[in-house]
């Protein structure tokens, strides 16, 4: 299977500037975004970059989807239900689904991808979603053949997942589960998925594609048409530098403008700056192995002396929302900051670290230095001597690893996946932050009942109840939720949906 070269796309080019980017006045009915990289593949069952999951948004249809309230909705799929003993999913598809070529779209496409999903020779990222599905371990791990997974096909519409434990955000997993066209990867050789042998189900089709840019136009064969003709997307490292080409009219759209220009960009004219909360943690990391911050008394000082409200309205400037917990929402207003103090100096004190605990913090630099910088005064008013230690991010996450640090900034973002389940799970025992020294049976249970709930009500009661066990535990140290922001120029209409403008089929621009 032929995949974009990575090494062609990414690092033949030198950096693009202004003067290289700047192109003539739009075409009528086409939309130019600006985005930070370019996609690694094209392939959804084997890209990792964030450019490629955002590029997919646009030329496949996952089996279900995000609708504009971010709420789980139909996507290849119109509906879905699951058995009474929680282990067996059945999806029916939309009738008369075809792909951007014609040919008709139908289950086997969605039997097919997953046994390519499931095939160890594909290494599928993702692949975790399938855990469950009868035979989906043996076959990942190539001691069964993927043909003998529990799914199954009834007709050209109805595909059914057999699961050995029950899983009630198995639909939710979907949405970012894009089947591949089965009548063109069946064949021996293919140059799918490059133009102009691509072929797609969603709202656009890739039409040009090199090491600066993909174009893509209007597929007329999508089961919700795109509202623009074309999409012209650059590839632009620099956040500034996407920032000035919105300003200078030569981008309609880009995500996340500098930090340090978001204040300014809001008064600019002819540009709009919106954002939408987003879920973004930022937090402190705790290497519970390291004397003394494997006792809970200490973690839980060190947490309640923070001044988080201070940290999102002067030094993030409105960027962020201070937050105690884990999974956004309202948290209790927090008692003085003084009183929380001295809370904190008699916890040290009962854990006998009373005016001698000294620790360090790791940050990656940048706004996080400036975030370390007013913990560790907070902390010196509590009696901790802090001392801060800068690393590049990877390196940073390479100590946090091999647990050579104490505390360390750290962060995730999960994307369109704002549901409570998606931010407790990183730190169960096989979650990807699960990387600080911290075991629970508890939560690891309670993440595990969470996600075999399949009513959504439900669902969000035992998240919270899991989180709850992290935080009493104060296993780590939530700090803010950092929202998303996209600058659009004057040619976009407003962007009222309640999730970020990812979907850009839904897009409309102004009558020029």
């Amino acid at each position: 299977m032929l995949e974009l070269n990575r090494r062609h796309l990414l690092g033949a080019a030198p950096a693009l500037s202004l003067v290289s980017c700047a192109r003539p006045k739009a075409p009528a009915n086409t939309l130019r975004i600006g985005i930070a990289g370019a996609p690694d593949s094209l392939d959804p069952l084997q890209g990792q970059f964030a450019a490629a999951a955002l590029i997919y948004k646009q030329i496949y249809t996952p089996l279900t989807d995000y609708g504009p309230d971010g709420k789980l909705a139909p996507g290849l799929a119109k509906s879905w239900y699951v058995s009474g003993d929680g282990l067996t999913w059945t999806f029916d598809l939309y009738e008369n689904l075809h792909w951007s070529d014609g040919t008709p779209l139908t289950a086997h496409d969605v039997l097919f991808s997953v046994r390519r999903a499931l095939d160890p020779d594909t290494g599928y990222a993702d692949a975790g979603d399938f855990y469950l599905v009868t035979n989906a371990i043996e076959a990942i791990s190539g001691t069964v053949s993927p043909n003998t997974v529990g799914v199954s096909i009834q007709g050209d519409t109805r595909i059914v997942f057999h699961l050995t434990k029950p899983l009630g955000v198995f639909p939710e997993l979907m949405r970012e589960f894009y089947p591949q066209p089965a009548h063109v990867l069946e064949k021996q050789e293919t140059r799918w998925p490059l133009p102009p042998n691509f072929v797609g189900s969603g709202p656009y089709i890739v039409s040009e594609l090199s090491q600066s840019r993909i174009v893509l136009r209007k597929n007329t064969h999508a089961r919700i048409p795109a509202q623009i003709e074309t999409l012209d997307v650059a590839f632009i490292e620099e956040a500034a530098t996407r920032a000035r080409m919105v300003r200078a009219g030569d981008l309609d759209l880009t995500q996340d403008p500098p930090p340090g220009q978001i204040a300014d960009l809001r008064t600019r004219p002819n540009v709009v700056m919106q954002n939408w909360p987003a879920p973004k943690l930022v937090y402190l990391k705790v290497n519970h192995d390291h004397v003394p911050l494997h006792d809970a008394q200490v973690r839980q000082a060190l947490s309640m002396s923070i001044d988080r409200g201070f940290i999102a309205d002067q030094v993030l400037v409105g960027t962020a929302m201070a937050t105690a917990r884990i999974i956004a929402g309202a948290d209790k207003a927090p008692t003085s900051l003084p009183d929380r103090q001295a809370e904190a100096r008699a916890l040290l004190k009962a854990a006998g670290f009373e005016n001698n605990l000294r620790i360090t913090l790791m940050h990656a630099g940048g706004q996080r230095e400036r975030i370390a910088i007013v913990l560790a005064e907070g902390w010196k008013a509590i009696g901790v001597e802090c001392a801060l230690v800068a690393a590049d991010p990877a390196g940073l996450y390479t100590f946090i690893d091999e647990g050579a640090f104490d505390l360390a900034i750290a962060s995730f973002d999960r994307g369109l996946k704002r549901e409570g389940w998606r931010m407790i799970e990183p730190f169960a025992t096989d979650g990807f932050a699960a990387n600080f020294n911290w075991t629970n049976t508890r939560y690891d249970q309670a993440v595990a009942a969470t996600r075999a709930e399949a009513d959504p009500n439900k669902r969000d009661v035992l998240a919270q109840k899991a989180e709850g066990i992290l935080l009493d535990e104060a296993a780590i140290i939530p700090l803010l939720h950092e929202k998303s922001f996209w600058l659009a120029g004057p040619r976009l209409t407003a962007m009222a949906s309640n999730i970020p403008p990812v979907q850009w089929g839904r897009l409309q621009l102004l009558p020029e």
